[in-house]
């Protein structure tokens, strides 16, 4: 539900470059951040603690006196700890919203799709002292290249699979336990979840062939978001005097 609510408002984003949805996300959770601690902190209050932790640090620069430098690494610390404890109020404000938004952020900017037609791996990691064979099955419109039973060699199973454009669901079994794996086949920028855990005694993980997206040269989105964050909250602070 949660997904699907995000694909009705941050869908259109998906049409565009993915440096520049992500860039835009960045900018609108930046703002968002930023007001909400605004307007969540007495302002003067952390200005003044702000002030207190650079004269601080000035004065550890300057003392030369190993006791004086103690006792100032003190205050300093109990300063630091009261205007983080001030800064809870807003994270926790912000938290659940924001790992939502990463997780639909992870779903569809993370890897490259599996494309219609186009050969991918499946790789099956099985949990320790399991042997034997994995088999897998699979509904019409997937297909199996090659063999449909796998041995299990290193603790892994692997297999080689294309199919039409749609959503599927492969039973894979082996030791008398089944599990069901989604793999999703689009040239929309959408994935199934890989590598998938599973609590079995039996199966460990499985993972798709979906290659990593690249979003700027080798950064993935989530080095591309947490930079641009970084410049964008910078910026938004000195401008609206946020302490």
């Amino acid at each position: 539900m949660i997904q699907e609510f995000f694909d009705k408002t941050l869908g259109f984003m998906l049409n565009w470059n993915p440096i520049w949805a992500i860039l835009v996300l960045s900018l609108i959770i930046s703002i968002l951040i930023v007001v909400i601690y605004k307007f969540t902190t007495n302002q003067e209050e952390m200005k003044q603690m702000k002030d207190g932790l650079k004269k601080y640090q000035q004065q550890m620069k300057e003392t030369k006196d190993m006791e004086q430098l103690g006792k100032i690494q003190k205050e300093t610390m109990s300063l630091n700890m009261k205007y983080m404890g001030k800064s809870m109020k807003p994270t926790l404000i912000t938290f659940i919203p924001i790992l939502l938004i990463f997780g639909w952020m992870n779903a569809h900017f993370a890897y490259q799709p599996l494309m219609p037609g186009e050969e991918f791996e499946m790789v099956v990691t099985m949990a320790k002292n399991v042997e034997g064979n994995v088999t897998i099955n699979v509904p019409e419109g997937l297909e199996v290249v090659g063999e449909k039973t796998s041995l299990i060699t290193d603790k892994t199973a692997k297999f080689k699979l294309k199919g039409a454009e749609g959503e599927y669901f492969a039973t894979l079994s082996s030791n008398e336990q089944e599990i069901d794996k989604k793999i999703i086949i689009t040239t929309a920028p959408r994935y199934a979840t890989t590598p998938e855990s599973y609590k079995s005694n039996v199966f460990k993980t499985v993972a798709l062939g979906n290659k990593p997206l690249k979003v700027y040269w080798k950064l993935s989105w989530i080095w591309v978001y947490i930079l641009s964050a970084i410049v964008f909250s910078t910026i938004l602070r000195k401008a609206m005097k946020v302490y």
